[in-house]
């Protein structure tokens, strides 16, 4: 008798765990989604940064070649 009270309750332990594993496996997969959405705005924010920054670069990189060659033209013109 105690060995079939023992059986039961191992086998419903067994069940509860199952359970619970499957009830994990959503949440599990719903944090990985939030995670991966969270890595990728990280990374556009991070793109439009580089963006941002390596237009100001290029605008100042013309605006000096256009003053150099502004200065020949005058240099030219003399």
């Amino acid at each position: 008798m105690k060995r079939i009270f023992i059986l039961l309750a191992l086998l419903m332990t067994v069940q509860l765990a199952q359970a619970e594993e499957e009830k994990s496996l959503p949440k599990k997969i719903g944090d990985g989604v939030k995670k991966g959405g969270e890595a990728a705005g990280r990374g556009i924010e991070k793109g439009a940064d580089a963006t941002v920054k390596g237009l100001k670069k290029a605008g100042e990189w013309v605006g000096k070649e256009m003053e150099k060659g502004g200065e020949k033209l005058k240099k030219e013109s003399k």
